[in-house]
Formats: structure tokens, C-alpha cells, sequence
């Protein structure tokens, strides 16, 4: 049972609660846009892109955004995600996800270090995919830090 002191700042998170979401949401979707054009970058995954096969599906259940969570996979190795990883600035190196802070993780080598190798790989688990979760930073701040991080990987 939570103290009445942190039930009063719950409270006072709550009262924002729906315009940081729709702040994440809508900086989610300008990164996976833009990720989606960018060199180096193999595949994004992110259900709010118009060639997912359920985008249709996001329109009808999800009409203001499908959340700050999305992942890419980048050409070369496990060295090349590494690099960007490292190189990010803006992004923290934190496992967890729903942050007001912008976060990078490998899967491979964290969420998902004890999955059989070949389960990993099926499920698109492979060592050159990078997870963001999208905080409250400035969009353009976030997009910057990513391109900097990509170009000086490769």
C-alpha cells in the first residue's frame, strides 16, 4: 500500500499523463519515419508505418498513435548496433521501456541474452537490432542524436 505522500505524487504524474503519451507517441512516429529513410537502417518496426501488415488495423483501434516503443535493424554485425548504442548521446543505455526519458537497448545481448540463439532469430530477435523507447526530449534532438550515432558506427 502506497504511503499517502506517494499516493500524492502519483496523483500529480497522473494529471499530465495524457499529453506526455501523445507528446511520445508523436515523437515514436517522426523517428520510425524517419529511421525508415535512413542509411544504414535495414527494416523499422513500428505498426504506425503505412507498410506494416497491420497498419489498417492501428487506423481502426489505434487512431492517435501506437505508443513509444519501436525497434530497427541496421546493416553489418553486432558490433555495428554496439557502436550506435555507444555513440548515442541523448538516448540511455536502460533495459526498461515507458521512461519520460528517451532510451537505447540492444535485445539481443539484454531482454533477451538467454533465448536459444535459433528462437531468438525467429523471432526477429538478431544481433543488429536496436530498441528505442521515446521519452519527452525534443524530436529533433532525438533525430540528430540517432543520425550522428548511425553515420560514426559505419
Amino acid at each position: 500500500m502506497a504511503s499517502p505522500f506517494n499516493a500524492y505524487l502519483s496523483l500529480i504524474g497522473l494529471e499530465t499523463l495524457p499529453q506526455r503519451v501523445s507528446q511520445q507517441v508523436a515523437s515514436a512516429q517522426r523517428i520510425a519515419e524517419h529511421l525508415n529513410r535512413a542509411a544504414h537502417v535495414m527494416k523499422v518496426n513500428y505498426s504506425g508505418l503505412g507498410y506494416t501488415p497491420q497498419y489498417e488495423l492501428v487506423g481502426k483501434y489505434f487512431p492517435r498513435g501506437v505508443g513509444q516503443i519501436l525497434s530497427f535493424l541496421v546493416d553489418g554485425s553486432a558490433d555495428n548496433a554496439h557502436r550506435i548504442i555507444d555513440g548515442a548521446t541523448v538516448f540511455s543505455y536502460v533495459p526498461n521501456i515507458g521512461d519520460a526519458r528517451s532510451l537505447i537497448v540492444d535485445p539481443a545481448r539484454i531482454t533477451h541474452r538467454e533465448v536459444p540463439l535459433d528462437a531468438r532469430i525467429a523471432a526477429g530477435v538478431g544481433d543488429n537490432l536496436i530498441r528505442l523507447s521515446i521519452g519527452l526530449e525534443n524530436v529533433d534532438d532525438l533525430i540528430a542524436d540517432l543520425d550522428q550515432a548511425i553515420a560514426n558506427a559505419y
